[in-house]
């Protein structure tokens, strides 16, 4: 059998809310003409069930036709400007209506609030906010030689990450009426994918503006990433690398990242200390960060010290309206940033031979 579309689910809302009203005089009719209390007082109970049936279909027929709810709401204002009657208790009092001016900020609120829940490098990096504008940011490159120094001094050019989205007309026109937020999936979408091109980048770099990544750096440390398969190999990769950044004078917090399978090896117990390789890992590096933008053949163990590593941000998850477009509203999420790697020593790189 062929199920309603959202169309059709609406239309039999409204067939059954006249039913309802339908049965209601009905019911009540009855009671008018019944001598017998008892009887009319059965009569007028089953009415104010139906009325409360009608509540229900009525919330249901609002929740799929937000043009009904924007009707609804009109013919309710012209009665009280006709009138002076006023709907009390209508909608719940958190929902109240909002401004038109006010969706961007709502907007943008939303969309930040995603990317934030998103992000996995970010998390753990350190961050310096520049501010909106600022096209370049200077790197001082360390070189742990006899005799400490600078070994590059450099302006950074910051990165330009973008996405766009639209949103019906229709769909923002019910939220500020009826102060009932939408799914909004468009946007959702749009900041999830802004995340991700954020650990990315941070992953890969920009070589075009000047500046690599995690996993790009050149001058970083090399090592082998041994069979995580078999228990203890995890620990023995992770406590050399932990032990290589010591010599290097590399200062704490350090930062395990790996992929999605890299992580699963950790949750193994090894059979002699009777613990998850993961809780045996975590007493050697700060954090354990797991991120699908990792191969399974790449794993990475970072200091986080602000003094080796830091992330420059200037325009921060910033939403733009770009106006409409035939029935929608075009918007635009950016961000820049650029990673300064300030002693490739402070990253170990290990990976399968």
């Amino acid at each position: 059998l062929r199920k309603f579309s959202k169309e059709e689910v609406a239309e039999a809302l409204r067939l059954s809310i006249i039913a309802e009203l339908d049965a209601i005089s009905l019911y009540l009719q009855l009671a008018r003409y019944s001598d017998d209390e008892k009887v009319r007082k059965v009569f007028e109970d089953i009415a104010r069930e139906e009325k409360t049936h009608v509540g229900e279909f009525l919330a249901l027929l609002k929740n799929l036709d937000p043009e009904q709810v924007a009707e609804l709401k009109a013919g309710a204002e012209e009665v009280r400007e006709l009138t002076g009657v006023s709907v009390p208790g209508d909608d719940p009092p958190a929902q109240e209506t909002i401004k038109e001016d006010e969706t961007l900020k709502k907007l943008s609120a939303k969309a930040r609030e995603i990317i934030d829940s998103s992000r996995r490098l970010r998390k753990v990096l350190e961050v310096v906010h520049v501010g909106r504008g600022v096209e370049a940011f200077p790197l001082e490159e360390v070189s742990a030689e006899e005799v400490i120094k600078s070994r590059i001094s450099k302006m950074v050019l910051l990165s330009e990450l973008s996405t766009q989205f639209s949103i019906k007309v229709r769909i923002l026109d019910y939220w500020i009426k009826t102060g009932i937020q939408p799914d909004l999936a468009p946007l959702v979408l749009a900041s999830t994918k802004l995340a991700f091109a954020e650990d990315k980048i941070i992953l890969e770099g920009d070589l075009e503006r000047g500046w690599p990544g995690l996993l790009t750096c050149k001058m970083s440390i090399k090592g082998e990433l041994s069979d995580w398969s078999v228990p203890g190999n995890p620990v023995a990769d992770i406590s050399r690398a932990v032990k290589r950044l010591i010599d290097e004078a590399v200062p704490p917090p350090y930062v395990l990242l790996v992929s999605p399978a890299r992580y699963a090896d950790l949750l193994k117990y090894t059979e002699k200390a009777g613990v998850m390789e993961l809780e045996r890992v975590k007493a050697l590096v700060h954090e354990v960060v797991q991120t699908p933008l990792l191969s399974d053949e790449d794993v990475l163990v970072i200091s986080v010290n602000k003094y080796m590593i830091d992330l420059v941000v200037g325009a921060d998850t910033v939403l733009d309206y770009l106006g409409p477009s035939a029935d929608e509203h075009l918007y635009r999420l950016w961000e820049t940033l650029a990673l300064r790697i300030k002693n490739p020593k402070a990253i170990i790189h290990l990976t399968k031979k």
